[in-house]
């Protein structure tokens, strides 16, 4: 039987490990207290909801004036949100039904400034596998959303963002120079192999997807660790590349 991997948990396993804080966004379990204290410590903070994936349930709060905070996402049917609510409405939003006993498992974390030089939000996909006797980088390509920050801010394909090879995404959209590509690529791979190997240690697999931004100091922050990762982005940026993946799973 597979086990599934939730957000939650690999967050507590991250954070109890070796791993350098640096690189783990502040994250608890979703609760109304958690979400009220995550407002006054954080400017923007996101509501993902733990077991969900291809962007579905997965919130952007940026904290308001009068109480009212813009609520911006997409439900757990795909559909988009776009809303300024008070905590209690977007506690109900996300439990509506609670009064029956019935509450959907969410986590909230802290909001990363992971964008580009004119404000686009990005993420990078990270794909691991245990080649040979060790962990090893597969392929690495760049999410992003052509919308602004200020719009939601969610990062998935499914959601209308754009895949770019991992070189065009440092170069034209975060303006590096060439020592600065070298540096946080080598970053990257560390981070994400690292992640794999402590999440394979309770979560026994040979390939991952790594979810990770960069914030504004160029340091990798791991958004989230994909136990079942697909591969159909690679194809698309590089088709050599991705048949280099597939060889790389022949041998697992």
């Amino acid at each position: 039987m597979v086990q599934r991997l939730g957000k939650l948990e690999q967050f507590k396993l991250l954070n109890t490990s070796r791993l350098n804080p640096k690189y783990i966004p502040t994250t608890t379990e979703y609760s109304l207290k958690n979400l009220r204290l995550f407002l006054t410590q954080f400017d923007v903070i996101y509501i993902k909801h733990a077991t969900s994936g291809q962007g579905r349930g997965v919130f952007k709060i940026t904290k308001g004036q009068n109480q009212f905070h813009s609520l911006n996402g997409y439900s757990m049917q795909g559909k988009p949100i776009n809303q300024k609510l008070t905590i209690e409405q977007i506690h109900k939003l996300l439990h509506p039904f609670e009064s029956f006993g019935r509450l959907n498992p969410y986590i909230i974390q802290e909001g990363i400034q992971s964008v580009t030089k004119t404000g686009q939000p990005f993420s990078i996909r990270v794909h691991v596998q245990f080649v040979s006797g060790e962990w090893k980088v597969g392929g690495i390509l760049a999410n992003f959303n052509s919308e602004r920050l200020d719009n939601n801010g969610i990062v998935n394909r499914r959601r209308g963002s754009k895949i770019l090879p991992i070189q065009r995404l440092l170069k034209h959209y975060l303006r590096l120079n060439p020592k600065e590509e070298r540096e946080l690529l080598e970053k990257i791979n560390d981070v994400s192999i690292e992640a794999s190997e402590i999440i394979a240690n309770k979560y026994p697999g040979r390939e991952f997807g790594i979810d990770v931004g960069v914030d504004t100091n160029l340091n990798p922050i791991i958004f989230e660790v994909n136990k079942n990762a697909g591969i159909a982005g690679f194809y698309l940026i590089d088709p050599k590349l991705w048949q280099e993946i597939v060889q790389n799973r022949k041998s697992l």
